[in-house]
């Protein structure tokens, strides 16, 4: 089947209950983000991320009762942002074998109001690439973002990095009918039989908060 960026929206919108995807000429309106301008920002030594995290240390504040932690909020947007590129790409490559162009340029997201997280994604660009253009584009788009991702906390890069495998390794478990996943985990260097994740949240920071199944802190 030749898959169109429309078609292959079609096929993502819904396949996560969280998430929404469309097709779209342009960023649809001032409350999106556009990767692009993140990473142009970011690029240039700004934080355009700053906001993102301020909403989540004030929630954390609220919530707990605490001075927030920093790096809770830190890497939960590291593993939102790359999540972006992450899941259109490996679900798309999982189900059809083929992914809409994942650049920088080519996505945008639109965040939860109150949660924060990416909730609706737009696709831009109207070019469908390969499984191994798709693994190079995730490569160099969420490259760019960890290596000039400054938010004010320690990351080594094996921890900022291992967010990219994890969710790369959740976008292709995700669909039922994930007929390549084993072809596109090949390209994007995932081990699908891995249980235990790469990268830690932090969130056992949090006051009487266990980390998460999975957690790399927690070894069977």
């Amino acid at each position: 089947m030749d898959y169109t960026v429309g078609r292959l929206a079609g096929r993502l919108d819904g396949e996560v209950s969280w998430l929404a995807v469309r097709a779209a000429g342009a960023v649809p309106g001032p409350e999106w983000v556009s990767c692009a301008e993140v990473l142009e920002e970011q690029l240039a030594g700004g934080d355009p991320t700053l906001g993102w995290r301020q909403d989540l240390l004030d929630d954390y504040g609220r919530e707990y009762g605490i001075e927030p932690p920093v790096q809770v909020a830190a890497m939960f947007v590291l593993m939102w942002y790359v999540s972006v590129p992450a899941i259109v790409a490996g679900i798309s490559t999982a189900l059809t074998g083929v992914s809409p162009d994942v650049s920088a340029e080519a996505l945008a997201f639109r965040k939860h109001p109150t949660a924060h997280y990416p909730m609706e994604v737009a696709l831009l660009s109207e070019r469908v690439v390969s499984i191994e253009e798709a693994a190079r584009q995730v490569e160099e788009h969420t490259r760019a973002f960890t290596d000039s991702y400054r938010p004010g906390v320690k990351m080594s890069s094996r921890q900022k990095r291992g967010a990219v495998e994890d969710e790369l390794r959740a976008a292709l478990r995700l669909p039922e009918e994930a007929v390549q996943a084993a072809t596109a985990a090949e390209a994007f260097r995932i081990d699908l039989e891995q249980k235990v994740r790469t990268s830690c949240c932090f969130v056992y920071a949090l006051p009487n908060v266990n980390p998460c199944g999975g957690c790399p802190r927690v070894r069977g």
